[in-house]
């Protein structure tokens, strides 16, 4: 489908003129205050194409599936726009190699996702994920059960999502989390990042949000695509979330993120000089979706929309 001809079925569902609709837009959200009719015209016209920011906000206003959308429509994506977030593509890629044979050299694994409408309620699973996360921050035994009974908790709340990687038999090679804060956290989470899961929280998330994207380790590539289709799934699910957070651990990883549009917030150096410094970047949420780059790598990776809970590596 055109964007064209569905900007003229979705005008026309809510019965507007072009003016009306102008208006509507402007209000709706900020990226259409300096929207003007002639400009919209054109866009109803095919003669040219809104920015990728614009053409989310004006699916999310019609209230249209926006990933499919996204996916389905054909789009006249410039080239030249989509280079930045192959530069961070190439990263994972060009590490596959290292990472797979020198490090986790498996096969026959199997990635899940768990969100609030199917969360990981297998205790056995979430001690291994909390055992894990109790060797950097000095947790006890009865820490680790406390976390794995709040972790489901945060799950079905939408307040935690999380990803693994399963192998035979039943074993867990690697697990991904997007925790999703409450916007006054924000200070909290720049000032404590290194040490930010080792206080316990409340599931209550309401208005404003941010997310952190904790990536427990690089497994191989695919495994990188999986945890990037799935953020950019709840950034286009949830607009109440406003900035991403990650973490980078060397200037090799950082730079690609830099040029995106990353901004560094806050840095740990390691006591063991080896592992190098620990640093939090941070982007917008805007700033991250208004790349071209976005919905020529979703089109890339449409197989993962319509996919079950698990996929096969």
């Amino acid at each position: 489908m055109e964007l064209f001809s569905l900007l003229l079925k979705s005008r026309n569902e809510y019965g507007l003129t072009q003016a009306e609709m102008v208006e509507k837009l402007s209000l709706y959200h900020k990226v259409f205050v300096n929207l003007d009719l002639i400009t919209y015209s054109r866009w109803e016209r095919g003669v040219s194409m809104p920015s990728t920011l614009r053409i989310i906000q004006l699916l999310t206003f019609a209230e249209y599936d926006v990933l499919s959308y996204l996916i389905e429509l054909d789009l006249k994506l410039s080239k030249t726009k989509v280079n930045q977030l192959r530069r961070i593509e190439a990263l994972a890629f060009d590490q596959q190699d290292l990472i797979q044979t020198s490090y986790y050299p498996v096969t026959d694994t199997r990635f899940y996702k768990y969100t609030a409408s199917m969360p990981l309620t297998d205790l056995r699973k979430l001690a291994l994920i909390c055992e894990s996360s109790a060797k950097f921050f000095n947790l006890t035994e009865r820490d680790v059960q406390e976390r794995c009974e709040r972790a489901i908790t945060l799950q079905e709340q939408g307040a935690l999502h999380m990803l693994t990687c399963e192998g035979s038999p039943d074993y867990l090679y690697a697990h991904a989390m997007m925790s999703v804060h409450n916007e006054h956290e924000r200070e909290q989470l720049i000032n404590e990042f290194v040490d930010f899961y080792n206080i316990p929280r409340e599931p209550n998330i309401s208005g404003d949000k941010i997310i952190f994207f904790h990536s427990v380790m690089k497994f191989n590539y695919r495994w990188w695509e999986f945890g990037v289709f799935h953020l950019l799934k709840l950034l286009l699910d949830d607009p109440e979330i406003k900035e991403i957070f990650m973490v980078v651990r060397d200037k090799t990883a950082e730079q690609p993120y830099i040029s995106f549009g990353f901004e560094v917030l806050a840095e740990f150096e390691e006591e063991n000089p080896l592992a190098g410094i620990r640093k939090l970047i941070s982007i917008s949420r805007d700033d991250y979706l208004s790349h071209h780059g976005v919905i020529a790598w979703l089109k890339e990776h449409a197989e993962f929309v319509n996919m079950p809970m698990s996929i096969e590596n």
